[in-house]
């Protein structure tokens, strides 16, 4: 499967997107925000944490792939399932 290019639903730079069954969703690489998972639930949500992106970093920094899931508040990061 190869790379689509797609705008990064956090920060709308221009970035490759991957469809992932693993992450329910897409694995984005964005030159800005880095590389993550994001679930289809929560593409079009506005809800973004202001914290995201230092959230992103944290969780790359210990080795994990962050994504970003849908829940009843909005939406969170945590660790996904590479």
């Amino acid at each position: 499967m190869l790379p689509q290019p797609a705008n990064c639903p956090l920060c709308a730079t221009a970035a490759e997107r991957l469809r992932s069954a693993a992450l329910r969703g897409y694995k984005y690489t964005c030159p800005k925000c880095g590389t993550f998972g994001i679930e289809s639930g929560a593409l079009g949500l506005n809800a973004m944490p202001l914290s995201a992106p230092q959230d992103l970093a944290r969780l790359r920094a210990y080795g994990h792939l962050p994504c970003v899931q849908r829940d009843k508040q909005g939406v969170r990061i945590g660790p996904g399932k590479a």
